[in-house]
């Protein structure tokens, strides 16, 4: 109960990070680059798997997993520098009417001095928003919030992934985990894979290809869980295909969320579409607990025959996902913040134009 209650906490840091983040990096960055640079944010959480697996297999028979805790503990160090060091959004600051705030943010941004930089003369009031304003939006509310959903895919089968090699290939606990070492390496190039799609062939159809892929994979891999081909199980390959599209969906899906709302409701309305995506971390196991009869719905143990209808249920989120991004959502790719902005026929706030620099 004691690690539970401040893994509750642990949880809420991180999904606050990732909400505040994604969209910070944005603003300081060229229109041409927001998807790469966006995407590249979240490409290295699988290496945290990694480092978890090495600290695990390499550290606790020496540090005990007391010691664990604390090693978990050092990358939090760089939060709190990032958040030192980098300055607010000029865009936001801007808004605010803070603009010797904004013209040294925008200095910082762009390596130069901070004299250099012509702000509007005008001033405007501080702007305010209320979080309520995102109905306004049903086609962002949509788009993003089912967009988000297919965590549900990618929380469910991370639950199983391990117990399931357990199963079909017949491994030692200990020689699944060291596996988990390569479905990270995977998930690291898929993730740098997507982000630089998302700038080439544009978020929506990124988005699609990658989708359907992870559900492809995961509709086979249940399928064909005990066919081998030599040696080789296909149940493996397709897992290991699986994570390849599945860890790539998320490069490309947390830079999404937060392009499709106007500027002054970006963090809030990619927090919230992230909340609901998260959902899925409830929805599936729920999920899979009816689908396998199990009572257990936190940690519910697949069996043979159930595998298939089990991760057809979880491939069915990354498919929605993906045509939500040709049936819902709207291309951002190429579009300045401040175009989506008024897209979107929402207020303009303060005159945006020297951030027009960041998107030379």
């Amino acid at each position: 109960m004691f690690l539970a209650f401040f893994r509750f906490f642990v949880g809420f840091g991180n999904a606050e990070m990732i909400a505040v983040d994604i969209p910070l990096v944005q603003e300081f960055v060229p229109t041409h680059k927001r998807g790469w640079v966006a995407g590249l944010t979240t490409t290295l959480l699988p290496a945290g798997n990694i480092l978890g697996a090495l600290s695990g297999w390499l550290l606790e028979p020496m540090i005990s997993w007391r010691g664990l805790f604390l090693v978990g503990l050092a990358p939090a160090l760089l939060v709190l520098m990032i958040r030192y060091w980098v300055p607010e959004s000029p865009r936001f600051l801007m808004r605010m009417g803070r603009h010797d705030e904004a013209r040294r943010s925008l200095a910082w941004a762009l390596q130069c001095d901070p004299s250099e930089i012509e702000l509007p003369t005008a001033t405007a009031d501080e702007e305010t928003t209320r979080w309520r304003e995102l109905f306004r939006y049903p086609r962002s509310m949509a788009a993003g919030c089912l967009i988000a959903l297919s965590q549900t895919g990618g929380a469910g089968i991370l639950m199983w992934i391990t117990a399931l090699f357990v199963m079909v290939l017949k491994v030692t606990p200990n020689e699944a985990a060291y596996t988990m070492i390569w479905v990270g390496i995977l998930g690291i190039i898929g993730r740098l894979l997507a982000s630089w799609m998302s700038d080439t062939v544009g978020r929506c159809y990124s988005g699609f290809l990658i989708g359907m892929g992870g559900a492809v994979a995961m509709a086979l891999a249940g399928y064909w869980h005990d066919v081998c081909i030599g040696t080789v199980s296909v149940f493996f390959l397709f897992i290991m295909a699986q994570r390849f599209f599945g860890d790539a969906s998320y490069a490309i899906i947390g830079s999404y969320i937060a392009e499709v709302w106007p500027n002054r409701l970006r963090a809030s309305g990619m927090g919230f579409s992230y909340g609901i995506g998260n959902l899925g971390k409830i929805i599936g196991p729920l999920g899979l607990a009816l689908i396998v009869g199990s009572s257990d719905y936190v940690g519910p143990k697949v069996v043979p025959s159930a595998l298939f209808p089990a991760l057809l249920f979880l491939a069915f989120w990354y498919a929605q996902a993906a045509l939500m991004f040709l049936l819902v959502g709207f291309e951002t790719k190429g579009r300045s913040i401040e175009e989506i902005n008024r897209t979107l026929d929402t207020p303009a706030g303060v005159a945006l134009d020297p951030v027009r620099l960041l998107a030379q």
